[in-house]
């Protein structure tokens, strides 16, 4: 144990009385060659706010009360912000304008309650210290002045303009977007900054695009030392160098992805053994390529995940291994992890085997001719021994879709958008995705596959990475089952269970509010995360979940392939599990993050291009259905998945909302609109740089 970990067990220990610095060194009997070290270490606990020094120089745990006023400021568009407590059962806090104290969006913080809660209303609270900056680099619209000039953020991430001294501007003009490292924060004015980059006027092409990428931290481009690594990686399997593998190459094998897909990760095969399928999962070997500590993993590490862009993917891997080598592209010598699984009627994986193995792939299937096939039965292909073999594909994919339906697996059905947009980004059209059995079948293979590796490691008791996902809040089901009810659905029964929601989607299911309920049981739902302990996984309804599949564009999974090879190769005795347990900790951690920024940039990217599509259809009107009712707005989705919002706040009419019954009222004109609800609305204004869309409501 650390001097950090050591110090933090004392202080919090039930038992301890309060020291001084002095009395501290001397109770941990440090020498005098490591006093100046231990003293450095308190001190900075002190700092991160870990600890309290008082007054009278003694160290003091933290009370309850003084976790519960530190945390993360989030700001509204509206200047003002929310303090969201480290302590998850304290309320939120509304933070004014005025009592930021330069405090900017994500930045940890300290608090002080200015105000009590009252009903309906948060608690006020001021912003006293700043712990840590969120990050000082920010994306925003230059504008020029003689001799300065000023950045005014893109987002709600930052309180106030940036001040830009001329020397520090890198020579931007006036409407170009550029990227400002913040150099100080004065106490009162604006904080200063330099510009480090100029991504182009703020009206070219994909320029809207790049500034939503850099605002999130993302790298569109790999170092120069990554790029050196790459041009070393083989471009063909060498077959002279291949040991101690699986020769599967003579497996009937096929991948199955999008059309546009360019990085095939995994490839199946399938075998009937009397009662019991053989299903025969191939992922990519990236491990082989990608060794620890050298550039491309650090790089990979870094990023987390691959980012898709529609028209821009920001890759976790350079092309040379993600579109290359490592891709298993059809008639091609490729290097596998491949986990073999026999399957018997009911679904249950009845035995198993990893393999490190040599494949070649047959076929690269596009989930729209194979949907077309399984699902219209169109004769897409001559090769009846593919035919067969999709034919048995499918069988095995409903018979592990009805084994997991049976334990409770919650399926959402979202409405997803497709997405089309230019090279240029020009958005040429907005519809909804469909899902068909190919990528259902797809999907279902993979869950197994992840499923069954978590397993290996669970029943081993041996440290690796999990994917959790834990049950709801309570006052979130609660919320839910409000809804519902003012739906017209009533659901009973304190708390619910994975198979209570399966069952609240099969009632819905083919009905006008599917897609909203669909999508309100969701944000019911906690995020799934990585960590390096075991948990259930909330919606699969299972004990023990991972990430094995997709090694090209997931971190977690590259590090999971590099513990089942430990395994096959009987090296896991070697390795000091207490170690590997740290490690694995700060890894899920770090994951978990870089996943939700990935989300997040994908989430804003979508929000840009549906504003740039509905631009063309201001003054037009559409049919939608009311997804969401707050105190200021009706938010309305459209069928193509756009939503926008009718601010009743600023209308001429009189409304008043509702809030217990998730509606409200034109009082001027007795009517109620509540969630659910079909609407005409018109396209009245499409506002790109704050990526919003605004509805009047058609009340005839």
């Amino acid at each position: 144990m650390n001097f950090k970990d050591l110090i933090l067990n004392i202080v919090n220990d039930e038992n301890y009385k309060p020291m001084t610095i002095k009395e501290m060194l001397k109770y941990l009997d440090c020498d005098k060659y490591i006093k100046k070290d231990v003293k450095k270490i308190i001190k900075k606990l002190a700092k991160d706010n870990e600890i309290k020094i008082s007054s009278k120089k003694k160290i003091h745990p933290l009370s309850i009360e003084d976790k519960s006023l530190i945390g993360q400021i989030n700001l509204a568009q509206g200047g003002y912000g929310f303090f969201i407590s480290d302590n998850k059962d304290f309320k939120d806090v509304f933070i004014s304008a005025n009592n930021l104290n330069t405090a900017n969006n994500l930045d940890r913080v300290r608090i002080k309650i200015i105000k009590n809660k009252e009903f309906g209303k948060n608690a006020e609270g001021k912003v006293v210290e700043i712990i840590e900056r969120n990050s000082n680099k920010i994306v925003g619209l230059y504008q020029k002045n003689k001799g300065f000039g000023f950045v005014i953020s893109d987002s709600n991430n930052i309180s106030s303009d940036i001040y830009v001294d001329e020397k520090n501007s890198k020579k931007a003009k006036s409407n170009d977007k550029v990227l400002v490292d913040i150099i100080n924060y004065p106490k009162k004015g604006s904080p200063e900054g330099k510009v480090i980059e100029v991504l182009g006027n703020k009206d070219e092409a994909n320029v809207d695009l790049i500034s939503i990428v850099k605002s999130h931290g993302l790298k569109e481009n790999f170092s120069k030392k990554v790029k050196k690594e790459a041009v070393f990686i083989e471009k063909d399997v060498d077959l002279s160098k291949v040991k101690n593998r699986e020769d599967l190459r003579d497996f009937f094998t096929v991948t199955i992805d999008g059309r546009d897909s360019k990085d095939f990760d995994d490839a199946i095969s399938i075998e009937k053994d009397n009662e019991n399928y053989i299903l025969y999962v191939h992922i990519a070997d990236v491990s082989h390529y990608v060794k620890e500590k050298s550039e491309i993993d650090k790089e990979a590490y870094q990023r987390g995940n691959s980012t898709y862009l529609y028209n821009l993917v920001l890759p976790m891997l350079p092309e040379e291994l993600s579109n290359g080598i490592c891709s298993l592209n059809p008639d091609k010598n490729r290097l596998s992890l491949t986990l073999k699984m026999k399957i018997n009627d009911k679904g249950k994986v009845i035995d198993y085997k990893i393999y490190k193995a040599l494949i070649r792939s047959d076929y690269r299937l596009i989930y729209d001719d194979v949907n077309d096939y399984l699902d219209y039965n169109k004769k897409v292909y001559d090769d009846e021994v593919l035919l067969e073999k999709l034919d048995l594909f499918n069988d095995l994919y409903k018979i592990l879709k009805k084994k997991r339906e049976k334990r409770g697996s919650i399926d959402f059905n979202f409405t997803e958008s497709q997405i089309d947009v230019s090279d240029q980004g020009d958005v040429l059209n907005i519809s909804l995705f469909e899902r068909g059995s190919a990528n259902k079948m797809i999907e279902e293979f993979m869950l197994v596959s992840n499923e069954t590796i978590a397993s290996l490691f669970a029943f081993m008791d041996f440290p690796s990475i999990y994917r959790i996902h834990e049950k709801p809040k309570e006052e979130k089901v609660e919320s839910f089952k409000n809804i519902l009810n003012t739906l017209g659905y009533n659901i009973k029964g304190k708390e619910l269970h994975p198979k209570d929601f399966q069952d609240i989607l099969k009632q819905i299911s083919g009905k006008d509010d599917e897609s909203l309920i669909n999508m309100l049981m969701l944000r019911t739902m906690r995020k799934a995360k990585y960590t390096n302990y075991r948990d259930m996984h909330f919606g699969l309804a299972t004990k023990y979940y991972t990430h094995f599949t997709a090694p090209i564009r997931r971190y977690s999974d590259l590090i999971v392939h590099r513990l089942v090879k430990d395994f096959i190769d009987n090296k896991l005795e070697s390795i000091n599990q207490t170690s590997l347990e740290k490690k694995l900790s700060k890894f899920a951690e770090h994951l978990s993050i870089t996943e939700r920024n990935s989300e997040e940039c994908e989430r804003d990217v979508e929000d840009l291009y549906k504003c740039k599509y509905m631009k063309k259809f201001i003054g037009e009107k559409f049919e939608g259905i009311i997804s969401s009712i707050t105190d200021f707005g009706i938010f309305v989705e459209l069928e193509n998945t756009v939503e926008g919002c009718f601010m009743y706040k600023f209308s001429d009419s009189h409304f008043e909302y509702i809030e217990d019954k998730l509606s409200s009222i034109n009082i001027d004109k007795n009517k109620r609109y509540k969630i659910g609800q079909k609407v005409m609305i018109e396209v009245k204004n499409v506002d790109l740089d704050k990526r919003n869309i605004d509805f009047d409501l058609m009340e005839g």
